[in-house]
């Protein structure tokens, strides 16, 4: 079956799902629909399913991504792992090697979980973009935002609100970093961030040491530095202005938070070379391509 890749993710296609891994054999590889799409004019990422009735198996791919150039050479170049994940009960994992198996196997084992830290009400508040293609887009505070002059929060986006400072730092740098991008992607629709899977990352018992203040700090600076503001005129006549993140102006920072983050997980350096280099070549090549602000 060729069908969207929300087939491996969606609550509603748990059924589906059922029915493939209890009928035997499961082969299935993931395609976002950025850089290229891989089927001519099929503008949606998809999944190719192959199931064979035998004894139950899962095999699966990572999402694999290419230029229009490396069309030729994208099937013969997937790797599959074989694995039995599934989060949340409807999330298979789009996972294609041992390496990427250990690291989920690593984050599972954590006892906590991000949701812990927040709270109902707080001006503690992490903002993130629901639409998400290369990048995780989040900053603590809502970021600048104006519609006919009146400052509000923006229309396409989340808020969560953390217990202190500490805590949202934390996730501030968390959600930003590659290896919750990594994970977004092993687990997602490759275009939106679900909110279940920011308050179900499981966390270490220690999540909150003073570093991720400092941390935060310094992402947040180049974020600002970085931002481009942008004036737009909707077709109902309204004017939009919002700054834009540069999120690869702060890879550096990045890298610095999943090193972090890598001593805290109990990531080998193997497996943290593989999570900041994870995507590189699409991620800085084409960082807003196709995402909707």
């Amino acid at each position: 079956m060729i069908v969207q890749l929300s087939a491996l993710s969606a609550e509603k296609m748990s059924s589906l799902q059922d029915l493939l891994l209890h009928r035997g054999l499961l082969v299935a590889s993931a395609f976002p629909r950025r850089p290229e799409s891989i089927f001519d004019g099929v503008e949606m990422p998809v999944t190719i399913m192959i199931s064979r009735s035998s004894l139950p198996m899962l095999h699966t791919t990572r999402v694999n991504r290419f230029y229009t150039e490396e069309r030729p050479s994208a099937l013969a170049a997937m790797g599959f792992a074989q694995q039995d994940i599934r989060l949340h009960g409807h999330r298979i994992a789009k996972i294609g090697s041992p390496i990427g198996v250990g690291i989920y196997r690593k984050i599972e084992s954590q006892k906590g979980v991000l949701g812990t830290l927040t709270s109902a009400a707080s001006k503690h508040v992490l903002y993130y973009q629901e639409a998400c293609r290369y990048w995780v887009k989040a900053c603590v505070g809502l970021p600048f935002f104006r519609r006919n002059g009146e400052r509000m929060a923006p229309p396409h986006g989340r808020s969560l609100y953390f217990r202190d400072a500490g805590s949202c730092a934390f996730a501030g740098c968390l959600i930003n970093s590659t290896l919750f991008y990594w994970f977004y992607s092993a687990f997602s629709d490759c275009e939106h961030i679900n909110d279940a899977l920011i308050r179900d990352f499981r966390i270490p018992s220690e999540s909150n040491p003073s570093d991720w203040t400092a941390l935060e700090s310094r992402l947040a600076e180049s974020q600002k530095r970085y931002a481009r503001r942008k004036t737009i005129l909707t077709k109902q006549g309204h004017k939009i202005e919002y700054d834009e993140m540069d999120a690869p102006q702060s890879k550096s920072i990045l890298d610095e938070i999943d090193t972090v983050l890598a001593g805290h997980y109990g990531f080998t350096a193997e497996e943290l070379d593989f999570i900041i280099n994870y995507d590189i070549k699409y991620r800085m090549g084409r960082e807003t391509e196709g995402e909707e602000e």
